[in-house]
């Protein structure tokens, strides 16, 4: 047998932090070693302060693959701890905030707005630092000191070793200044993974016009040295190439996958009893990720039969902003509903997988605005997994077609509430099914290992057409 190639991959999002964005990186390194693939992971160092640290995550890591993790320096961080060794006052712990599946923080208040909102001096100095960082220096994200780092890693990792390609995935998207480094340093062939898009997703309409129009530009020139963009959707996928017609890049759609294995032994311990209809939904509500349609429609209906909705129970099982937490108070609070819901926080991985199994319907809410056509989230695969009837609210587009295709389930409109209540109030009609009569020949195309079958040799031409070339 020849010898296994060597993938290096940047991947921000890896265990043990809890983002969806994780599971696909994780499984490629795993099963591309059946396709004669090892990998080398540079991801972050979490400090276990994280809202999203889950050390149970780290099992998901196969033993064998090489992990070489890099500390967070966040900017805004580093300089306000100067500013206290300097005044002698203590410094804060490092912390890693959230990587947000936009890859980016929301813009901080104008310095106007804080020195309007009180405090003393320091109060506002920090301010107007905030937002000097934010909307000038952490471009496109508040990553960019770790991807610095991140790349002297890297550096050395290919002097020192037999690297065959390096694999960026994204978010955060400055990762994609190391790929685009080693390319030009060392010639290797650089695959870009686009889990979510830069310019143009729909978590990333906060930004002004002037910083879009500058993140078009430095993607553009980074994207010249790429050999391959790989993106998880079709429409995704188009959407690129209209943006960036000359890039010579190869184009190409992996979409993210479900993983038969994934919940193992867990089986269900909830009976259907219909005494109560449970509806659950497992991951952060933000940005452009609300859900409060589903909410006003079970306002609606316990208004006109409020036996009916009494019997619905709606778990949420992640972390919310405060202003969506906010709006979602107002609504319950309006409709007299707040006993039907369960705002848990984040949680174990575990618990969510358990509250997973053990629902009636898997309630999916996705992402709103533009592009949201191309938008296939990670979350609507580990449903599949689940295989309950999933009540998606999400835009028209891909992650309709594939839900109602596959009779997964069905979509209304993302933010239709008059729609979610016609649907939500058939449902609540019917007996709760207790299978689910999926189409299983056509899930089969997103099978986790058939997606990494494909980028395996993907990874294989990409290497053996640059040495032809050469």
């Amino acid at each position: 047998m020849s010898e296994p190639r060597t993938l290096l991959v940047i991947a921000g999002e890896f265990p043990p932090l809890k983002t969806i964005g994780r599971i696909r990186t994780v499984k490629f390194v795993e099963q591309l070693r059946q396709h004669g693939w090892r990998s080398i992971v540079i991801t972050l160092q979490p400090t276990g302060a994280e809202g999203n640290y889950d050390p149970s995550l780290m099992a998901e890591i196969a033993d064998g693959v090489e992990v070489v993790r890099v500390p967070v320096r966040i900017l805004e961080q580093e300089i306000a701890d100067g500013v206290k060794r300097l005044l002698g006052r203590p410094a804060k712990a490092p912390a890693l905030a959230t990587v947000s599946a936009g890859g980016a923080t929301a813009p901080a208040a104008a310095p106007a707005q804080a020195a309007a909102a009180g405090g003393g001096l320091m109060d506002r100095a920090h301010a107007i630092t905030r937002w000097t960082l934010r909307n000038f220096v952490d471009v496109p994200d508040d990553f960019r000191l770790w991807a610095n780092d991140a790349l002297k890693v890297a550096r050395r990792l290919c002097a020192e070793r037999h690297i065959d390609a390096v694999y960026t995935t994204l978010p955060p998207f400055s990762s994609m200044f190391v790929g685009h480094e080693l390319r030009r340093e060392t010639g290797l062939p650089w695959i870009a993974d686009y889990r979510d898009l830069w310019y143009g997703d729909v978590l990333r309409e906060w930004l002004p016009e002037w910083r879009k129009k500058l993140e078009l530009r430095i993607e553009r020139r980074l994207l010249r040295e790429a050999d391959v963009v790989v993106t998880v959707s079709e429409q995704k996928t188009a959407y690129m190439q209209r943006l960036h017609p000359t890039i010579k890049a190869r184009w190409e759609t992996l979409t993210n996958g479900y993983d038969t294995e994934l919940y193992g032994e867990r089986v269900r311990t909830r009976p259907f009893s219909g005494d109560t209809i449970e509806f659950v939904y497992t991951g952060r509500l933000f940005k452009n990720r609300r859900g409060y349609a589903f909410a006003e429609a079970l306002g609606r209906i316990h208004r006109t039969d409020p036996a009916l909705a009494g019997k619905v129970r709606v778990r949420i099982l992640g972390g919310l902003e405060p202003a969506i937490r906010k709006r979602y108070d107002q609504i319950l609070a309006e409709y007299g509903i707040a006993h039907l819901y369960d705002f848990a926080g984040d949680v174990a991985y575990a618990e969510a997988m358990n509250a997973q199994v053990n629902c009636d319907y898997l309630l999916l809410i996705v992402d709103t605005g533009e592009t949201s056509d191309g938008v296939i989230p990670g979350k609507l695969f580990e449903y599949v997994s689940v295989r309950r009837p999933i009540f998606a609210l999400c835009d028209p587009g891909a992650t309709q077609q594939i839900i109602e295709r596959a009779r997964l389930g069905r979509a209304v409109p993302a933010e239709s509430a008059e729609a979610c209540e016609a649907m939500l109030r058939e449902w609540l009609q019917k007996p709760v099914p207790e299978t689910l009569d999926a189409d299983d020949e056509y899930l089969a195309q997103f099978d986790r290992k058939a997606i990494t079958k494909r980028l395996a040799r993907l990874l294989d031409e990409v290497v053996d057409g640059r040495k032809d070339a050469r």
